[in-house]
């Protein structure tokens, strides 16, 4: 289903499902509500890869038959979900139903029309945790120009976050914002479903989807 894709750390999940719902998600004729359906069932395939590597640790249960060695998420290593808002919250309501455990933490980044540079908003990032051995997922539906990621992402390294433990994990992506990102941060790992040909004059990922926010919350 995974594939490697012009940089190590960089995952293309290639799937018919995700083909067939990237089609409905791009189709401007596709209302909220059928974008919104369609981004879950993309986000869906791309997640379940993207917490593939998470740890497991060895413990004893009883089935109704027998006693047996089972495997779970260590419960002492704190796994953080951290949606980029707006668009970010439809990948972590479906990341949060696959891992009802985590905790999530919103970050409110949106991109200066004019100069182009991330304007930090919002920042909802927990000072009581244990970064040091934490995962951390960072979603946003589009991968553009990298500067929003890239700035999520300085943020949770000053919590002390390994940068091996972070995962992006993404709908659309650019070339220039993979290039960015991997040069900024070359030990994350970064999912996506398909990357897009380039950008346009004002940013916009070619073929793109438009604006992933407004054409879910219909605004």
């Amino acid at each position: 289903m995974t594939q490697i894709f012009t940089h190590p750390s960089v995952r293309v999940c290639d799937h018919p499902l995700v083909h067939h719902n990237l089609s409905i998600v791009r189709d401007k004729n596709s209302n909220s509500e059928q974008f919104r359906i369609a981004i879950r069932r993309v986000a869906q395939f791309i997640l379940q890869e993207a917490t593939r590597e998470l740890p497991l640790i060895q413990v004893q249960i009883e089935t109704p038959v027998t006693n047996m060695q089972a495997r779970k998420l260590a419960s002492d290593i704190p796994i953080i979900i951290m949606p980029i808002l707006r668009a970010g919250l439809i990948m972590g309501e479906m990341l949060i139903d696959l891992i009802p455990l985590a905790s999530t933490y919103h970050i409110g980044i949106y991109r200066d029309a004019t100069t182009l540079q991330p304007i930090i908003y919002y920042n909802k990032l927990a000072s009581t945790v244990d970064y040091s051995k934490a995962h951390i997922f960072v979603l946003d539906p589009m991968l553009a120009t990298g500067g929003s990621v890239c700035a999520a992402i300085d943020i949770i390294r000053e919590l002390g976050v390994k940068e091996q433990n972070i995962t992006f994990a993404c709908i659309i992506s650019s070339p220039q914002g993979i290039k960015v990102l991997t040069e900024s941060h070359p030990d994350i790992k970064i999912y996506t479903g398909v990357i897009d040909e380039c950008l346009n004059d004002q940013a916009y990922i070619v073929p793109g989807l438009g604006d992933a926010g407004d054409r879910a919350f219909g605004t």
